[in-house]
């Protein structure tokens, strides 16, 4: 199960109609896979017991921002020689609390 759905996603980026869905659907998914890579868990978690943990509304937020910055910035960016890797400050925040340190 997604943490975002399309329809949340197409909502914030303020998205209308289906010509994009499956280029949005793809950056939703690898916006998902790299929270799920940063805080080094899958999402959804579950808990000790096994049980679905509810996704925090700071993790969706986290994957919506991360989903923006993937629609708006669809080419890298390059200065000079190097490739120029633009990060944001709001995504370390939303996720840290959620990152399993020490684990692979």
């Amino acid at each position: 199960m997604a943490a975002v759905t399309l329809d949340e996603a197409k909502a914030h980026l303020r998205v209308d109609g289906g010509a994009e869905d499956a280029d949005l659907t793809l950056k939703l998914m690898a916006a998902e896979d790299a929270a799920a890579q940063y805080i080094n868990r899958p999402i959804p978690w579950t808990n000790a017991e096994g049980q679905a943990v509810p996704v925090p509304a700071s993790v969706k937020v986290a994957i919506l921002l991360i989903l923006g910055d993937l629609y708006a910035n669809r080419e890298g960016s390059v200065i000079g020689n190097g490739v120029v890797r633009v990060e944001n400050s709001t995504v370390d925040m939303l996720l840290d609390p959620y990152r399993l340190m020490g684990f692979a």
